[in-house]
């Protein structure tokens, strides 16, 4: 985590080199995760030719790499800088919640570049803004990343104090909370079975469960790459916590639209993930989907 900071301290077309070198001796080894990548691929678009898929693996590669530098930028880029590089968009509809006193879920999937997004959260949003994340096994790398994370105000929770947290913080003003919900769990036993990229998938219950749990409204953010070092961000209301939704409703409106971004720019989610490593316990039904990705726009 050390490196990563003095490399951080590179000027961006420097990084974009280094990004661009990373890609060539990644791509001559195999690729980073190589196998892991070509058959997340092949799983979720069988239909697509071994070229096109082959295409798809070297752009994110290329993706991957370019991730990697610009999380060393955390350290260093001012606020100025990251909040111009990750625009927020549709900012309103989450005003209109907190104007209501309403807590508000981020429900995100790692689209392009995630961590800037959860960075510039507390600035353009009107809520105390908190994201959950898995703690570190190493306390020096673990302090490090937080205070990259948290320099211009966002809180990190490790996941597992995440709910004493919220018990806390629901008696006070409204806060927003960042949660990825298209990671593997770690308990299949205790996931929400449907299908996702056409296969059958477990699926992280937290953003279902705390939406009902503290009565929270739930936003999707979604972020598009518009050019090297600039994204996008959108946010899209899911649900506003006064309607009575069947369960699983809330993971499946956002499962829709990741899906829909995935197939409108496939290298730039995280295939390097053993997204499909767990088996369904017989127990656990799949349960049908009932939203399909949106028309491409």
């Amino acid at each position: 985590m050390v490196w990563m900071k003095r490399i951080g301290r590179l000027p961006k077309w420097m990084l974009t080199v280094l990004a661009w070198k990373l890609t060539v001796l990644a791509c001559l080894l195999g690729g980073y995760r190589g196998k892991v990548v070509r058959a997340n691929l092949k799983r979720a678009f069988p239909e697509a030719s071994g070229w096109t898929r082959t295409v798809w693996f070297v752009t994110f590669q290329r993706h991957f790499m370019q991730l990697l530098v610009e999380s060393t930028k955390l350290f260093t880029m001012s606020q100025k800088d990251v909040e111009s590089g990750m625009p927020h968009h549709n900012v309103e509809v989450v005003q209109a919640l907190h104007d209501q006193g309403k807590h508000v879920l981020v429900a995100g999937g790692h689209m392009n570049n995630w961590e800037w997004s959860a960075v510039t959260l507390n600035q353009a949003l009107p809520h105390r803004s908190m994201a959950l994340y898995k703690k570190l096994s190493d306390p020096k790398a673990d302090k490090l990343m937080r205070s990259s994370r948290q320099r211009f105000g966002l809180e990190m929770v490790p996941t597992k104090e995440g709910r004493a947290w919220m018990n806390v913080a629901q008696h006070g003003d409204p806060v927003a909370v960042v949660m990825g919900f298209d990671q593997s769990p770690a308990d299949p036993s205790k996931s929400w079975w449907t299908t996702f990229l056409g296969t059958e998938t477990a699926v992280f219950y937290g953003l279902e469960q705390w939406s009902k749990r503290y009565d929270m409204a739930v936003v999707y953010a979604s972020i598009r790459r518009q050019g090297p070092w600039q994204y996008a961000l959108t946010y899209e209301l899911i649900s506003d916590g006064e309607e009575t939704l069947d369960e699983g409703e809330v993971l499946d409106r956002c499962l829709a639209k990741l899906e829909r971004e995935i197939a409108l720019d496939p290298p730039r989610w995280l295939w390097s993930h053993k997204r499909w490593k767990h088996k369904r316990p017989e127990q656990s039904p799949v349960h049908p989907r009932r939203h399909r990705p949106e028309p491409q726009t």
